[in-house]
């Protein structure tokens, strides 16, 4: 959040490390509510009464919905102001950065 309301208006034109950081953690985000969103399906799936995993399962979908469309929307003002050979190669890094991290 302070990326994104303080920084991004300061520096978000001037500084790459911005909007990919915004993008990089919030895919980390994602790939987290993806492996926990996968977990409550099989648990839905897989025959058990109606338990809590039915509302993490709900809560991982929105949560991996509102990542990814918040992630998207950096990513392509990331594209638009910098060189997109930049903006890959330094989101590959933080991305898996992140996700290492937060696994």
């Amino acid at each position: 959040m302070v990326l994104i309301f303080v920084f991004t208006p300061r520096y978000g034109n001037k500084n790459i490390l911005v909007y990919i950081l915004i993008c990089s953690i919030l895919g980390s985000f994602t790939v987290m509510s993806c492996k926990g969103m996968s977990l409550g399906i099989k648990e839905i799936f897989g025959g058990r009464p109606l338990t809590a995993s039915y509302l993490y399962t709900y809560l991982f979908g929105i949560i991996l919905v509102v990542c990814i469309l918040i992630q998207m929307n950096y990513m392509n003002k990331a594209l638009d102001l910098f060189n997109t050979a930049i903006v890959t190669t330094v989101y590959y890094v933080l991305f898996t950065l992140f996700v290492m991290f937060s696994s």
